[in-house]
């Protein structure tokens, strides 16, 4: 009976001191908000800590203010410049300025990394529970086409490949939103985009089909996109809401059909079909509109002048730079209604003036091709969803078997497969917060979004890179400096034993022996 009793206490020691050996994680994320400088800063330091482990680089600076976007990169005698014959996989954070939990699970992950850098032991999450537990079963036969990394300790997965981390790839844009006038746009949404500065000084419209009028036709209101708050009647607090249409003559401007969605075919079909009088959709980077409310009636007309000097009509500012990327960029065949939203200067979600028009995109598309990058995550949030290519389109798939192993997967069914793998690791834990977990798979944003010129896109029609997008929180983007200090260490608890999953999984790419 007392060997027994002594044999339950070792038991319950070992799962303690596994337990407490995987915990020096997400430390970081308890002392709030940090800008890109305090990160890089923070980065700097866990590299000169890392004994040859990591070292850290400016990759490139940011359109608008020329900021460092840094990046650390962790292997196994770490160099920037020789890549010692090892694929890389990078994981990004903060594309979208406002999405503040983001750089935290990166810096979790480089601190898991780094944390466990020495260790051969199979790898295992805060609470204990192994991150490849099938590669750890007595038996390791197959079940179907399931997909089992052969990796599963820290140590030997730093010997084979290169993690590349960015945990701020919109400086501008992050740093912004955290200012008080950053914090308020688009109705406590937090600002978005990269902080270009847009050189356009000429209006640009647009015809039904999506093609450029020669020169703005002056028998037509001139109609742009707006931002009205909604919210008392239901409205999202993140989403450009109302169109504004300019008065012949530009004279006043009034709101046009307030009750029609943005992003819908009504909303074009109406501005198309208008004869009395006639209009068009135009954009220039002179007509950002943002107001909170209008009269109770929504027809009272208001003047150009007053507009202006109540400062609810000013100039654009940034661009999207998850809608800059190369593959499907400005697509308008199926999704004219679109174009309002993507090539509109006002608009969060601006597509730029170009492909890899910013400094960010064109930065990512030069990596991934120098450090032979094969897998990729980009964080986000707005919702707990694992997201693959195609974003695009609700019913291309992707087309190809550069990932599939030792199985018979095609590469959309390997992309299923490791998505729902990973939700599933991210559902492991009740975290006391239902906006953190409940993760779901799929190809479109809310099941239902579609967006051209996307980051996964690209990388994986353009590169054959696995590229994934995760989303960490559901409809939230920033906080108040008491809940981040709550809830953001949560999310990177949550999210870090699916990375690290990842990685073990992308270890044999172009290998031939994946599985």
């Amino acid at each position: 009976m007392k060997k027994y009793i002594i044999t339950i206490c070792l038991v319950f020691l070992s799962a303690a001191i596994t337990t407490e050996a995987y915990a020096g994680y997400c430390l970081n994320a308890n002392k709030g908000f940090k800008t890109s400088s305090m990160i890089k800063r923070y980065l700097t330091d866990l590299a000169a800590n890392s004994s040859g482990y990591a070292v850290v680089k400016t990759i490139g600076k940011s359109t608008g203010m020329g900021k460092d976007i840094t990046a650390i990169l962790i292997t196994e005698n770490a160099s920037w410049e020789d890549n010692r014959g090892k694929n890389s996989v990078v994981i990004t954070g903060a594309i979208h300025g406002n999405e503040w939990a983001t750089p935290e699970v990166c810096i979790g992950i480089a601190e898991y990394l780094l944390e466990n850098k020495d260790n051969d032991e199979p790898a295992r999450d805060d609470r204990g529970l192994l991150i490849n537990e099938g590669a750890t079963r007595k038996t390791t036969r197959r079940k179907g086409n399931e997909i089992i990394p052969e990796v599963t300790s820290i140590k030997e997965l730093l010997k084979r490949i290169q993690v590349i981390i960015i945990p701020v790839l919109n400086p501008d844009g992050y740093d912004f939103s955290y200012t008080d006038e950053g914090r308020r746009s688009f109705y406590g949404a937090g600002w978005r985009e990269n902080l270009r500065r847009h050189q356009q000084s000429t209006e640009v419209c647009y015809q039904r089909d999506g093609t450029v009028f020669p020169r703005p036709p002056r028998d037509a209101e001139h109609c742009f996109l707006g931002d009205y708050d909604l919210t008392s009647l239901g409205g999202g607090v993140d989403e450009e809401s109302v169109i504004i249409c300019e008065s012949i003559g530009k004279k006043e401007i009034s709101l046009f059909q307030p009750t029609l969605e943005i992003d819908s075919k009504d909303m074009l079909d109406a501005i198309y079909s208008s004869d009395s009088p006639r209009r068009v959709f135009c954009t220039s980077p002179h007509r950002r509109v943002w107001k909170h409310e209008w009269s109770a009636d929504n027809n009272t007309s208001i003047s150009f002048d007053k507009a202006k000097a109540e400062g609810y009509l000013r100039d654009a500012l940034g661009v999207d730079l998850n809608r800059n990327f190369r593959y499907k960029w400005d697509v308008v065949k199926g999704q004219e209604h679109l174009f309002i939203r993507t090539r509109s200067y006002a608009s969060r979600l601006y597509r730029g003036d170009d492909i890899f028009s910013e400094n960010e995109t064109r930065m990512m598309e030069r990596l991934v091709k120098e450090k032979n990058v094969v897998a990729l995550i980009d964080y986000h949030s707005g919702s707990t969803q694992v997201l693959y290519p195609y974003a695009y389109t609700k019913t291309e798939r992707v087309k190809g078997n550069f990932f599939s192993g030792k199985t018979n997967l095609n590469d959309y069914e390997v992309f299923r497969f490791i998505s729902k793998k990973i939700a599933s690791i991210l559902n492991r834990h009740d975290r006391g917060d239902s906006s953190i977990v409940n993760f779901t798979t799929g190809q479109n944003y809310l099941g239902s979004s579609v967006g051209s010129g996307v980051a996964r896109d690209c990388y994986y029609s353009n590169e054959r890179i696995a590229a994934l997008n995760i989303e960490v929180h559901d409809r939230r983007y920033t906080y108040e400096d008491e809940e981040y200090r709550t809830v953001v260490p949560k999310i990177c608890k949550t999210n870090v034993p699916g990375a690290i999953w990842f990685l073990f999984w992308a270890v044999g790419i172009n290998q031939r022996n994946i599985y």
